[in-house]
């Protein structure tokens, strides 16, 4: 179980269970909706996220043309979690790790890049490259 906030602290979040993905997204849907050359994220079902105070400060941006949102706290900017076409819940491993002593838990670690051919920056590590 990790407990995440936004910068204000009006938001508070809940994430249990193990994330459905946690890696490197570098699909251009990511990089358009969150305005970011890559994407560090950690991906939840719907049940696996629950908000645990400050619902009503929460606003969502949906994307224009794209089955995407981004939900953020509407006191300090800050984005909590975006939403996919699937439904997942996307939670960046900077908030996690922020919200964490600074210190990304070794189970919500990276373990890949996803969308790599569409990158835009390269990344040189060991991780397996899809």
């Amino acid at each position: 179980m990790y407990d995440i906030a936004c910068d204000c602290g009006s938001v508070k979040l809940r994430l249990h269970g193990e994330p459905r993905v946690r890696g490197y997204c570098h699909c251009e849907d990511c990089r358009d909706l969150l305005n970011v050359p890559f994407h560090s994220v950690t991906a939840w079902n719907r049940e696996q996220l629950v908000i645990t105070g400050g619902e009503a400060s929460l606003s969502e941006y949906q994307h224009p043309r794209l089955d995407m949102k981004r939900v953020y706290c509407s006191s300090c900017g800050e984005t909590l979690y975006n939403t996919n076409a699937m439904g997942w819940k996307l939670v960046s491993q900077l908030l996690i790790r922020k919200c964490n002593n600074d210190k990304l838990p070794e189970e919500l670690q990276s373990n890949a890049h996803f969308f790599y051919d569409r990158r835009i920056v390269d990344i040189d590590d060991q991780l397996a490259k899809n």
